[in-house]
């Protein structure tokens, strides 16, 4: 998992041409512009993903969302304007009761576990790897709120030679 804010986005280029695709997109592109929606047909070179541009979803116990992992994508997810956001992360060997759905690479779990909260306000992302569980917490913004997902393929990834 990688948590940080666009100021230092360059850090995280060369461990994929598809992971670079994205992070170009997010450097390059004034996103906050686009209206919520997904974007099918955004040009990512080389990631074959949607670019997703959501608005705050209140959650509560009530409605808690359920823990998540892919096995093959990396997830990318970015506060771009106008509001917050409480992720919980967790290794995904710290949860059981993992439901696998191989159409959507989506796994989910409702188990408790303790995790680590990340707060992401504007301009930080956070990029969630096969092993990262993770699930929204709360999100709370004004009207207008964007946030930023993007589903990478995991094809062709490497660490960096200098990390």
């Amino acid at each position: 998992m990688i948590v940080d804010t666009l100021d230092n986005i360059n850090y995280y280029f060369g461990m994929s041409k598809e992971l670079d695709s994205a992070l170009s997109v997010l450097k390059h592109y004034n996103l906050s512009l686009l209206e919520p929606g997904d974007y099918f047909d955004f040009p990512i070179s080389g990631c074959n993903t949607t670019l997703k541009i959501l608005e705050p979803e209140i959650v509560t116990d009530e409605n808690a969302i359920p823990w998540e992992y892919h096995k093959n994508i990396i997830d990318v997810q970015c506060v771009l304007k106008g509001g917050t956001e409480l992720i919980g992360y967790a290794p995904r060997s710290k949860l059981d009761g993992w439901e696998y759905n191989e159409a959507r690479d989506t796994a989910f779990t409702t188990a408790k576990c303790n995790y680590l909260p990340i707060r992401l306000e504007e301009y930080d992302f956070a990029i969630f790897f096969p092993q990262d569980a993770h699930r929204k917490i709360q999100s709370a913004g004004i009207k207008g709120y964007h946030k930023l997902v993007l589903k990478v393929p995991i094809s062709g990834f490497r660490l960096p030679n200098k990390l």
